[in-house]
Parts: C-alpha cells; sequence; structure tokens
C-alpha cells in the first residue's frame, strides 16, 4: 500500500512538471497582444512587455500556473535583492491567454518597490491577450517605404522602399556591410507573402492611430514607416523606441540585403519621406 501511494504521488508530480513545461513553451513560444495594444513577448528567462506605450524589458518565471515577472539589482555592491509581482494564470490556450494580478494592496504598499513599477500590472482586474497570428488587420499595400538611422552603436543605416510587384529599391549609408550606396532588386513571391504575413499581424492602423511613443530614447536608432495603400490612404508611423510588436517587421527591412536580389544601381532612387518632424529620418538624394 505504501509503494502504490509513492507511485502515485510520483506519477502526480510527473504530471504537474509536465504540464508546467508544457505551459511553459506555449506560454514562450507565442508573442501576446490584445486590442489596447497590451503585449507579451518571452524568451528564454525575460520578457518584453508594453503595457504603458513604453517597452520593459524583466525577468519571468511560471510555476503551478502562476507567472511572476522579476527584477534583480545590486544596492552597494554585492548586495543583490529582487522584486517580484505575480499573476494568476487564469486561462492559457493555443489562441488566447488571461492572467490576474494577485494583489493584496497592502503588502504592494508596504512592500517598497524601487525598481518594479507594479502600477502598471495592476491597473485592470484582468488581462487578455490573444496569439499575435490570429489578431489580423489586413494591410492591403502598394508601396512600403522604410528609413532607419544610426544610433550610439553600429545599427544599420538605410532607405528602402518595397513595391507591390517585389521591386526594391535600397540606399545603404553607414554599418550596412557590402551594401553601401544605391541598389535596385527584386523579392520573389514567397518573400512577399512573408512581408505581407508580418504586416497583417502588426496592428499598423491601431498603432498609427492610437499608439504615440511616451519614450524619449536617444541611443537607438529612428525608424520611419511610410505604408501607402491601394485605397489611396496612407500610414506613417515614426519612432526610436517603437512598439514591440513591429520588431519583426523592422527586422524584416533591416535584413533586406539578405533577403533580396540586390544590384549596384548608378542612379539615386528619391524615397518618400515622412510628413512628420518627430524622428523623421533623411536619406541621400
Amino acid at each position: 500500500m505504501r509503494n502504490l501511494l509513492i507511485l502515485i504521488m510520483l506519477c502526480f508530480a510527473l504530471n504537474i512538471s509536465a504540464q508546467t513545461k508544457a505551459d511553459s513553451l506555449l506560454l514562450t513560444n507565442t508573442e501576446w497582444i490584445n486590442k489596447d495594444l497590451d503585449y507579451l513577448r518571452f524568451f528564454k528567462d525575460s520578457v518584453v512587455y508594453n503595457f504603458d506605450d513604453r517597452k520593459h524589458e524583466l525577468l519571468f518565471d511560471i510555476k503551478n500556473k502562476k507567472l511572476s515577472f522579476k527584477v534583480k539589482y545590486a544596492v552597494g555592491g554585492s548586495d543583490l535583492r529582487m522584486e517580484e509581482f505575480k499573476f494568476k494564470i487564469k486561462q492559457l490556450q493555443k489562441n488566447k491567454l488571461v492572467i490576474v494580478p494577485i494583489v493584496e494592496k497592502e503588502k504592494l504598499d508596504n512592500k517598497g518597490y524601487r525598481k518594479l513599477d507594479y502600477s502598471l500590472f495592476t491597473k485592470e482586474k484582468q488581462y487578455i491577450f490573444y496569439n499575435r497570428g490570429n489578431l489580423l488587420s489586413k494591410v492591403n499595400f502598394k508601396k512600403i517605404t522604410f528609413h532607419s538611422s544610426t544610433c550610439f552603436g553600429t545599427c544599420p543605416s538605410m532607405s528602402i522602399q518595397i513595391n507591390i510587384d517585389g521591386t526594391v529599391y535600397y540606399q545603404g549609408r553607414m554599418y550596412t556591410k557590402d551594401f553601401k550606396g544605391n541598389f535596385v532588386g527584386k523579392l520573389s513571391k514567397n518573400d512577399i507573402y512573408q512581408l505581407k504575413k508580418i504586416l497583417n499581424r502588426s496592428q499598423l492602423y491601431d498603432i498609427d492611430k492610437n499608439w504615440e511613443q511616451k519614450s524619449k530614447y536617444t541611443d537607438t536608432p529612428r525608424y520611419n514607416y511610410i505604408v501607402e495603400l491601394f485605397d489611396g490612404k496612407t500610414i506613417e508611423i515614426n519612432t526610436n523606441d517603437q512598439h514591440p510588436i513591429l520588431d519583426k517587421l523592422s527586422e524584416y527591412f533591416t535584413n533586406i540585403p539578405e533577403i533580396a536580389q540586390l544590384v549596384k544601381s548608378k542612379n539615386k532612387h528619391k524615397f518618400e519621406e515622412s510628413n512628420s518632424e518627430n524622428y523623421r529620418v533623411s536619406y541621400i538624394r
């Protein structure tokens, strides 16, 4: 009887461990966003989140249906401290995530948070997120222009125009390796499909209309997105601390030399420029 009890307890523990691992994989392999543009993206041990129109990054842990956000820091040299905020995972499915703050107001007020802004995690009674891949907003683009600037590091400075037929115009200025100067090229049908897929999952209409950069970063590259649509309208987004759901889009553009077949051109292409002065990038005419 005792051996049977031990076996049952062991099986139970293994099932809990397997479920925790499955939950962790589902959580971390998915980008989560909601209609208010709140956002979560997980890595091995860190999470990028946007709950207040600013991009933040913390450590995280998942255990026993609880999601913990953590920050570790040193005080006075070797004195290491950690602050933590926990959510209960109310629902975790392939296409939906619901988390509820585990709030004990008195404990939060008395804990003396110095690095962790817990007010961001208690503004709602629960947070409902959806799989980025399922929250679609079709972008019927005719032409896209993308400009990027340098930063205090080696961020590539470039301008790109992509037409719906796959035609690419490219100008590389600094930190663009072998692609300095003016180039023309072509994207394959599959490459255009991948671009459309990213665009349709990037909530461009909502970001253009409802999102505004609140941070004042100076050591990150400026990005300008100018999307001309077939209906005659234009989406324009300028930022140097962009909403994290745009990260895949900027990554696609900055990797264009590796994606498209670019050929050196003697002609300088005339790129569209942003109508907004905020974070505007200028190219070499």
